[in-house]
């Protein structure tokens, strides 16, 4: 229940931080190795502003009273070009997962409770499609060290996609 609480309380804080007003705020869904999976929000400073930086969050929790799921992320941005229906990007990211099972049968010989994480680093390249004024699709292929229950799983391509709502 402290994890749930610490997700809401960041995100309140994230939703608090003043940003331009010429900016662009998006929604949408978002899955890879250096993103997270689940509900995304990105922020992305408008074309003529100084700063191509933005940034991505991702996260999405699935808890019951035994077991759970929970999957977050974030990346920085950065702008290399954009043109009216398209926009090419670099990106930093973070993304992890962490499930668990408590057992909860005791009779059962073979119950056991069980845990698993894994997290995923590294830089991307990618590019954005508008295919239509406020919705865009995106594709990144970062290089992600991945590591899974503290051991170093592999060095992976593992592509992360969004699909957002721009405003």
């Amino acid at each position: 229940m402290k994890f749930i609480k610490t997700i809401i309380l960041t995100i309140a804080i994230i939703a608090m931080i003043p940003t331009p007003s010429l900016a662009e705020h998006s929604i949408g869904f978002a899955a890879g190795s250096t993103r997270g999976m689940g509900a995304t929000y990105r922020y992305l400073p408008d074309q003529g502003e100084a700063s191509p930086w933005g940034w991505q969050v991702t996260g999405l929790p699935f808890i019951t009273e035994d077991e759970g799921t929970v999957s977050l992320g974030g990346a920085l941005l950065y702008r290399l070009h954009q043109g009216r229906e398209a926009m090419a990007f670099a990106s930093l990211g973070v993304g992890g997962l962490a499930m668990w099972d408590n057992c909860s049968d005791d009779a059962d010989i073979f119950c056991e409770d069980e845990s698993h994480w894994g997290i995923g680093i590294g830089p991307g390249i990618g590019f954005e499609l508008r295919m239509l004024d406020n919705v865009a699709w995106s594709v990144e292929i970062p290089l992600a060290v991945m590591i899974a229950d503290g051991e170093f799983y592999g060095l992976y391509p593992v592509p992360n996609s969004s699909l957002v709502y721009y405003w």
